[in-house]
């Protein structure tokens, strides 16, 4: 039989996994459109932060982020 600490240590990492909030799951998606895009084509909502949105859209000339709201 396993040992309580063990089995009380167990217990306490599995109900911490539980508790914590998953990032990945809840990640909140930000979207950017080129400038000169038309609204018919798909965004590109890769970003998981919107400094990482600005970024992509001064490289590539210009445009605008935004949060995609679900």
């Amino acid at each position: 039989m396993l040992r309580p600490k063990l089995v009380l240590a167990l217990l306490l990492l599995s109900i911490g996994f539980v508790l914590c909030p998953q990032g990945s799951a809840n990640a909140a998606k930000y979207c950017m459109q080129l400038r000169g895009a038309t609204a018919a084509g798909e965004p590109d909502c890769s970003f998981s932060t919107m400094d990482a949105c600005r970024a992509r859209v001064r490289h590539r000339g210009g445009g605008h982020c935004y949060r995609l709201h679900h």
